[in-house]
């Protein structure tokens, strides 16, 4: 008689692959994470270099500035080639002047991103400002938002942007993004490492009569504090904040 066995597969066990793939992946996690820190690293030095080459032409159209106020003065005779090359100096000024101010208003932007080391990891209201495009009410708007902090990590979240104002009935108020002619969904949500620019045209309802707006900035980011700002609608039409 004979009988049947059922017998055992032997499989062999070999943890060493696995530690081995685990090691691995852990080399390239690391890997991974040096090379985002050394470029996010890069990317700040651009900034910081790209603030001191603007502070040294600052200084550098200060100083022409500086000598194109003297030549005028020399040439404050009566003769017409001297009345022509004030002339010529005096447009040379004015140029000079616009430039120094572009500079200088690049430099506040610069410096609105690169925080001394010791800031709080956070969002600043670099500027917001409307300006006027036609007799339809129409307006285009501008908000730049930048970061403090010298953490490398995305800030995210949304804007609350209100426009207050007086109608026939009293005092109304209007959101922004209700207002927006496209893109109303993305107007106030960002998502940015250094700075976000937001752009767009939105058009007020007849009768409004505009006198004020708050801007509230709600980080979704964990230990990134939330904060409004009112703004005169005079200030935000003629310099912004």
């Amino acid at each position: 008689m004979s009988s049947l066995h059922g017998g055992f597969q032997v499989r062999q066990h070999r943890p060493w692959k696995v530690w081995l793939a685990v090691v691995l992946l852990i080399m390239l996690m690391v890997m991974f994470f040096y090379l985002g820190r050394g470029y996010q690293s890069y990317e700040l030095g651009f900034l910081q270099l790209e603030r001191e080459t603007l502070i040294n032409r600052i200084e550098e159209l200060e100083n022409r500035n500086h000598n194109l106020l003297q030549k005028n003065a020399h040439l404050d005779g009566s003769s017409k080639i001297e009345r022509d090359a004030y002339e010529l100096a005096n447009q040379e000024l004015i140029k000079l002047q616009q430039e120094l101010l572009a500079q200088k208003e690049e430099l506040a932007f610069y410096r609105g991103i690169v925080s001394p080391n010791d800031a709080a990891l956070g969002v600043n209201l670099q500027s917001f400002e409307m300006r006027k495009k036609n007799s339809h009410n129409q307006y285009s708007y501008k908000m730049i938002l930048t970061k403090s902090g010298k953490s490398t990590r995305k800030i995210s979240g949304g804007a609350d942007i209100r426009i207050r104002g007086e109608t026939a009935g009293g005092v109304s108020e209007l959101q922004l993004s209700d207002l927006a002619l496209e893109n109303s969904a993305k107007v106030t949500k960002f998502s940015f490492r250094y700075f976000q620019v937001f752009e767009g045209d939105v058009v007020l309802p007849e009768g409004f009569a505009p006198f004020e707006v708050e801007i509230g900035i709600k980080p979704t980011t964990k230990k990134v504090k939330s904060f409004s700002e009112t703004i005169s609608w005079t200030r935000v039409l003629s310099e912004g904040v």
